[in-house]
């Protein structure tokens, strides 16, 4: 509402002989806000993500540690619908799985996953490489989004909730080096940002057409593979990703596949210490307390 109408709705708060004081701190409100919107509104699209891109690395400074369900559907999962259990440490994600489609495990899967749980407690440097897939992927789309000003085209699209959406398309002037600048540079999408919090609620990527490395000899990606990761605030200043859905259909140097499908979900975040070591996270994780 414009300041002026808040100057009117006074007149009629005074007509009812409304004490002062409080027509001042209408007009007030009504001016901050005003403001406050014209302020956001001002923001081009390339500081709006750059603002976004300095939240999110002073956020990842400073991050707290959860305990959370995951539900996935993966090639790591053959197609099966998993639930684990998943609790964070610093060396990466100690995970127990719980159910497979729906069903328990049985006594000896049961078994077996506690067995492999007690040892990567007891082996710290075997649980590391086994989470450095993960940590890899995280990477790769922190640098994906450090690149996004440069690579890409970027345009205020509307609102979605109290989310900014920016619309990205490939920058016609980016030079590509590499087989992966050239994959990167064939998609087009939408970042979703928090117009307060300016952080990131979503991305959602697709390829705008096949990309072929050698005329195809080399490897190809499909022009069917997309993307999408969306986030939520779980605890205050704290976002984590909800949701992820991928699907990339492709082959490199002529044998290796870089396929990947997954859709999984993350619920039920709850705090936990931030420097839990290894062996405790394995504890956690067998505990039963989630």
């Amino acid at each position: 509402m414009r300041p002026s109408k808040a100057f009117q709705i006074c007149d009629c708060i005074r007509l009812a002989k409304a004490p002062a004081f409080l027509c001042l701190l209408l007009v007030l409100s009504f001016v901050h806000t005003s403001s406050h919107a014209q302020l956001r509104q001002a923001l081009s699209a390339e500081q709006m993500v750059n603002q976004m891109l300095q939240a999110e690395n002073a956020a990842r400074e400073m991050r707290q540690h959860f305990l959370y369900r995951r539900e996935e559907r993966s090639l790591r999962t053959k197609g099966r619908l998993w639930n684990e259990v998943v609790v964070e440490t610093t060396d990466g994600r100690m995970h127990r799985l719980l159910t497979v489609d729906g069903k328990p495990l049985s006594a000896s899967e049961a078994k077996a996953e506690d067995s492999r749980i007690t040892y990567l407690g007891n082996h710290p440097a075997d649980f590391r490489r086994e989470a450095q897939a993960r940590r890899d992927d995280e990477l790769r789309l922190s640098n994906l989004l450090k690149e996004v000003p440069r690579l890409f085209l970027l345009k205020i699209d509307g609102s979605d909730g109290d989310c900014t959406r920016v619309s990205f398309t490939p920058n016609p002037q980016f030079q590509e080096n590499s087989y992966q600048d050239r994959v990167v540079h064939a998609m087009s999408g939408v970042l979703l940002i928090h117009a307060a919090d300016m952080r990131l609620c979503a991305i959602n990527a697709h390829m705008d057409h096949e990309v072929e490395f050698g005329f195809g000899l080399f490897g190809k990606v499909s022009d069917q593979s997309h993307f999408s990761v969306v986030r939520q605030q779980v605890s205050p200043g704290e976002w984590k990703t909800t949701k992820i859905n991928v699907h990339v259909d492709g082959t490199l140097l002529l044998m290796k596949s870089v396929s990947r499908d997954e859709d999984s979900s993350h619920y039920g975040f709850k705090p936990i210490p931030h420097d839990l070591t290894v062996a405790q996270a394995a504890a956690m994780v067998r505990s039963n307390n989630f």
